[in-house]
């Protein structure tokens, strides 16, 4: 639950509550300061919570594009899906469709299913409710949602198809277990078997075979280069028992049967894929796909003669590769004229920082060191700048 009271909401919601805001947006200082000027003419409570919905807001532009009129709490502002990935999701989701949203939070996700679908939100703390309602109001779109407050697991399962974000916090500790979410596992399962054309939201660090005893494709969802999030798309929504999809250009690619891809020495360009391209387990589909091939038949990094631009991975020019030795490491490094050296590792041991400060170089050209394994032995290769991914 939350810590902000209700009553302490509504009064933000009131017209005094704007003028409170207005004011607190004109100060200047640190938060004490800021707050010891606001208390002279207002309540403690409401001087805080006012302070703390600024500073929310500016953190949430990178979500909401109205951001600047929204409401809400430190912890679901964390939870919160932005409203990129929200609305790509949505488009799964039959139009004029009744959807339930169980757990609903501040109502992230409720923004991009109400632009296609009639709504039942449902989330069990008042404060974030009334927080997703306002904040529908401020999209133009609370008139096609229904708010419940309530225990989800309490709520008649009855709708074209459900949406369900579960709580993966416990005490304020991250976790990733399907045992340890709230609703529970059972829960999920349950909601699986009585609307089961359902998505279930959840953390991409969970357990891949946890995921996939659910029975639904997965879905990893990469925004700006970061694995968001790991979708459980069942019944009718399943079109792939895999799939990796980029955004905001929205590609993707899922799973097929292909055959292993050979692997060998670097060529011109390396490729990174994506995280939600690992996470997906689609590695070799990119490399067929982009025509490259691996440097080791257990590291995700990919090769090839020539550049292909892809959204699926970052690019880099090969400039040298060497077996790992720090000293001529350094020495090739300091031949190549490298300034700012940026080092990054896959399977090996190495601490990056521990190699970056020993890296003393004082040329102009910014280079990559890629730390990695080829054919089980330790490997650096040395690249330069990433190419910006392209479509």
């Amino acid at each position: 639950m939350s810590t902000l009271s209700l009553e302490t909401l509504h009064f933000l919601f009131s017209p005094e509550g704007d003028i409170l805001m207005n004011e607190a947006g004109t100060l200047e200082g640190d938060f004490l300061t800021r707050l010891t000027r606001l208390r002279k003419s207002y309540p403690a409570d409401q001087c805080s919570a006012a302070l703390e919905l600024l500073d929310l807001r500016k953190r949430a532009e990178r979500k909401f594009s109205l951001a600047a009129q929204m409401f809400f709490t430190r912890e679901a502002l964390e939870q919160a899906s932005g409203e990129v990935v929200a609305r790509y999701r949505a488009k799964r989701f039959t139009e004029g469709s009744t959807v339930l949203d169980l757990a609903c939070g501040i109502g992230g996700d409720t923004i991009g299913l109400a632009s296609r679908c009639k709504v039942i939100a449902v989330d069990s703390d008042p404060v974030r409710l009334a927080m997703a309602e306002r904040n529908l109001q401020v999209y133009g779109l609370a008139d096609r949602v229904k708010f419940i407050c309530e225990d989800v697991t309490q709520v008649p399962l009855q709708a074209d198809a459900a949406f369900l974000d579960p709580s993966r916090r416990d005490r304020g500790r991250r976790v990733i277990g399907l045992n340890d979410l709230s609703p529970s596992l059972g829960f999920i399962q349950h909601l699986i078997q009585s609307v089961p054309n359902c998505a279930i939201k959840l953390s991409p660090g969970t357990d891949y075979d946890e995921l996939e005893s659910l029975g639904g494709e997965l879905e990893f969802i990469s925004n700006d280069g970061e694995c968001k999030e790991a979708l459980v798309w069942c019944g009718d929504f399943k079109t792939a028992m895999r799939r990796a999809t980029i955004l905001p250009c929205e590609c993707t690619i899922m799973h097929e049967q292909v055959e292993p891809v050979r692997s060998g020495l670097p060529l011109a360009f390396l490729y990174e894929p994506d995280p939600a391209v690992i996470r997906a387990h689609l590695v070799e589909q990119l490399a067929h796909r982009i025509e490259a091939r691996k440097i080791d038949d257990r590291i995700a990094y990919l090769t090839s003669p020539e550049r292909v631009e892809t959204p699926f991975a970052s690019v880099y020019r090969v400039l040298h590769h060497m077996p790992f030795a720090l000293k001529p490491i350094i020495a090739k490094l300091r031949q190549l004229n490298a300034g700012r050296v940026i080092v990054k590792k896959r399977g090996v041991p190495f601490d990056p920082l521990d190699i970056q400060k020993k890296i003393k170089t004082d040329g102009t050209e910014e280079l990559v060191l890629v730390l990695t394994r080829l054919a089980d032995q330790p490997h650096a290769i040395i690249c330069g700048p990433m190419f910006k991914p392209g479509l």
